[in-house]
């Protein structure tokens, strides 16, 4: 399995990959980590986006930012994860 942590701008912070990964082709590896921070600053943005609505001039401040929307992310979600809405892990780790 690989694990990351990032950043809400999707700089990893930690990563952790399981043994077995470490056999796969380089850039494959490559590709899964660099897919997996994405995802999880998409997540983080749009916990900010909830957040931010529920505070005053709040939609004004998310068209400013332009945060991503749920539907964003259930997006990326299914691309990375290939999983459909129902079946999404509450964490951005994935094993495999």
């Amino acid at each position: 399995s690989i694990s990351v942590t990032t950043t809400e701008q999707g700089l990893p912070m930690s990563l952790k990959i399981d043994q077995r990964e470490m056999r796969r082709p380089p850039q494959a590896l490559a590709d899964e980590i660099l897919a997996l921070c994405k995802l999880s600053a998409l997540r983080q943005q749009v916990a900010r986006r909830r957040e931010v609505l529920q505070q005053p001039f709040g939609a004004e401040i998310v068209r400013t930012l332009e945060l991503p929307t749920e539907a964003e992310l259930a997006r990326a979600e299914e691309e990375v994860l290939g999983q459909d809405e129902d079946e999404q892990p509450q964490t951005w780790m994935r094993s495999v």
